[in-house]
């Protein structure tokens, strides 16, 4: 009687690891396709990422030419206008000054308070110089000569 009973506790245990390699197999099955589609999913990532990069860079080229052109007639830059990232979302204030200063390399707190009035009307200057002394404090930006900014090189080459 014990050795029928072992054997049916045999039977059952097999059952179950059948059961337990089909859903192995299937997880397997899952997970392969979860890979393929997050690779496509990255690929894709990676193009628009890049995309955006260029045409952030590029918009911001134009901006510096249009004021280094206003400059040199002895006008303030107008029309300065803050582009959202690839999600639609407004960039921060530090995104913004970082994206301001990185082309120029360096730039005076007039500039940015400028820079930031005319591209960012919504901010007030009480807020710009918060998240100025933030960033220096964190190290994205180091103060110079009193109230000259550079930006600290992003992490990866990214400039």
């Amino acid at each position: 009687m014990k050795s029928h009973r072992a054997l049916a506790v045999l039977a059952e245990l097999r059952s179950l690891a059948a059961h337990d390699a089909r859903q192995l197999s299937a997880a397997k099955d899952r997970l392969a396709r979860a890979e393929a589609e997050l690779a496509a999913a990255r690929s894709g990532f990676d193009s628009a990422s890049a995309r955006a990069g260029v045409s952030q860079r590029v918009v911001h080229g134009a901006e510096e030419l249009l004021h280094t052109a206003a400059h040199d007639r002895g006008e303030e830059p107008r029309g300065a206008r803050t582009v959202a990232d690839p999600a639609g979302r407004t960039p921060t204030i530090a995104q913004e000054v970082l994206a301001f200063l990185r082309p120029r390399r360096r730039a005076a707190r007039a500039e940015i308070v400028r820079h930031m009035k005319s591209a960012r009307p919504d901010i007030k200057p009480a807020s710009l110089r918060r998240e100025l002394n933030r960033m220096v404090t964190k190290r994205t930006l180091v103060l110079v000569e009193g109230s000259l900014y550079v930006p600290v090189p992003a992490a990866g080459g990214d400039q």
